[in-house]
Formats: structure tokens, sequence, C-alpha cells
């Protein structure tokens, strides 16, 4: 099964070091042979989260932040599951994502 990996590609993420996560997630991935969709999204505007990595393997996206480079192994290590230290659960249950609510964009629903 092919995971799809999302790193944020907007200003804060990239000055958090997303670049170089999004970097090593590749080469650790190559480097297991894992089949991996790398995607660059925006952010959910969790600063405080951020590099914030979701994974989705077809069970919903899981987040995990702030992501710093010398992480990313140990996420591959821990199968990107639940028992990691910086996993947050999935992505529309962190507490401060459930209480929103969208207006402006409630119909365009999550995009890349």
């Amino acid at each position: 099964m092919s995971l799809r990996i999302f790193v944020p590609y907007e200003t804060t993420a990239l000055s958090l070091g997303a670049e170089d996560v999004a970097t090593l997630i590749r080469r650790e991935a190559d480097a297991r042979g894992l089949d991996i969709e790398l995607v660059r999204n925006g952010s959910r505007g969790l600063c405080w989260l951020e590099p914030l990595v979701e994974v989705d393997d077809g069970r919903g996206r899981r987040a995990f932040g702030p992501v710093a480079p010398e992480d990313v192994a140990s996420l591959f290590e821990h199968g990107f599951g639940d028992d990691h230290p910086l996993a947050q659960g999935p992505t529309e249950e962190i507490p401060y994502l459930k209480r929103q609510q969208r207006v402006t964009f409630a119909r365009i629903g999550v995009t890349d």
C-alpha cells in the first residue's frame, strides 16, 4: 500500500525546516524501498506544530508535528504509528481544528 505523505510548502513551515524534512522523507522512503507519494501542501495554520507532516495510508490523514529533520527516520521506524512521540492523531481531531467552523472556504474541502 502506498503512503501519501503531506509536507507543507508555505513560508512558516519552510522557515521551520519543512524543505529539509521533505527531502529526508523522500530519501528515507527510497532507502527503505517504500512506495510513497510526497505531496507538498499548504498549511493548516497551526504554526506551533509546523512542519506538520500528515500521512494517509487509506485510513484518513494522521498528523505528526512539529517534525524536525532528525525526527524523520523515527517516523518510518514507528510506521507512522500513533505510538510516535510526535503523533497528534487524526488531523481533523486535533482540538484546535475540531473547534473551527469554516466559512469562506466551507465548500472547497481539503486541497493540495
